[in-house]
């Protein structure tokens, strides 16, 4: 007798788990988000502008958190292709930024030089994109202004 109740009870929990797993086919089936290389119109836009901080006007930040990103030397030297000068400190991004702007693929760290952002291939000094935050967001032949 106890044999046939063991019985019912595995053929139900099979029974249940089959059930899941046809209704997880769908969410197992949709394509997996890939991470970008690059920077977005979604970071660019992720970023307050022309806000008051500190009694004077801030150019680009985040106005929620109360930083306000002053303009940098090392600005003018940065491009997508080229490394970072040795003379220039790592300048890993705050984590309040990182957290603000899209999660990039792997392998790939996001820098802060003043109003600038830098995408740098992890252990390296290499840059593979570059975003000024001050200037309007190129997209090919669009222009994007930030909205915020």
């Amino acid at each position: 007798m106890t044999w046939r109740i063991e019985l019912g009870a595995a053929v139900f929990s099979m029974g249940a788990a089959l059930m899941w797993g046809a209704n997880a086919d769908p969410i197992l089936d949709e394509p997996v988000k890939t991470r970008p290389q690059h920077f977005t119109p979604a970071d660019y836009q992720a970023f307050d502008r022309n806000f008051s901080y500190g009694g004077a006007t801030c150019e680009v930040g985040l106005k929620r958190k109360e930083i306000c990103f002053g303009a940098s030397p090392f600005e003018p030297v940065l491009a997508s292709g080229v490394s970072i000068p040795e003379n220039s400190p790592n300048m890993p991004a705050e984590f309040p930024v990182i957290l603000n702007t899209e999660l990039k693929a792997e392998g790939l760290d996001t820098w802060r030089f003043g109003r600038t952002l830098v995408l740098v291939r992890s252990g390296t000094r290499d840059i593979v994109d570059v975003m000024d935050l001050a200037a309007p967001y190129q997209d090919g032949d669009d222009t994007l202004l930030a909205s915020r």
